[in-house]
């Protein structure tokens, strides 16, 4: 499991003690091996334990997925939130462009993360919807609660009509941008964030 060294502690602030470090053991092997073909046994050796001991904290191989999936959606989740919260009128063009440059740089740090859940998740209704419930439709609440407070600061025409169609489009500009950024090797992030701001209706100068 060559990339232990790189993912050890990813669980350490919001699963701390001998949990945690399962977790993170889970995460090697799930990122490494997948969802069908990672082990129990394989979890347990990275951790220095017994497969039985490991079925005390977890009663089996799915319970054990999902709660990597929430305790890793809740470390993203915050990082999200904070950058959204963060977002001021004054400064939004800025900041969206920082967002993008933010989580592409954050990307590495996840990357173990979503390489274990999305493949997964895209396979398996249960693992799917705890990925959307615990990040992705929290993050979308939190990007209209933003977006009805810069709305009011921009005079945004019908604002209360359009915003889920609006934050909808918003959130798949910033996801989309900074993962096609990886892929082409570029960095539009102003194009995007321009772009942003005129589906958000928050281009002054428009």
């Amino acid at each position: 499991m060559s990339e232990h060294t790189d993912t050890t502690g990813f669980f350490a602030d919001v699963e701390p003690g001998r949990k945690g470090e399962i977790l993170d053991s889970a995460l090697v092997v799930f990122a490494e091996r997948g969802y069908d073909s990672g082990s129990m046994r394989e979890i347990a050796k990275g951790v220095g334990v017994s497969e039985p001991a490991l079925y005390r904290h977890f009663p089996g191989k799915e319970a054990l997925f999902l709660a990597l999936i929430r305790a890793g959606a809740s470390r993203m989740r915050a990082e999200a939130s904070e950058l959204i919260g963060d977002l001021r009128a004054d400064t939004v063009r800025e900041q969206l462009a920082g967002i993008l440059d933010n989580r592409r740089r954050a990307l590495r740090l996840n990357a173990p993360m979503l390489r274990a859940v999305l493949p997964a998740a895209a396979r398996n209704a249960a693992f799917l919807d705890a990925f959307r419930t615990d990040i992705a439709l929290p993050v979308l609440a939190d990007l209209t609660t933003k977006a009805r407070e810069l709305d009011l600061e921009f005079s945004v025409p019908d604002a209360d009509a359009t915003r889920a169609s609006r934050v909808r489009a918003l959130m798949s500009l910033i996801v989309g941008g900074f993962l096609s950024s990886m892929v082409l090797a570029d960095r539009p992030d102003e194009a995007v964030a321009d772009a942003a701001l005129r589906v958000m209706g928050w281009d002054t100068e428009g």
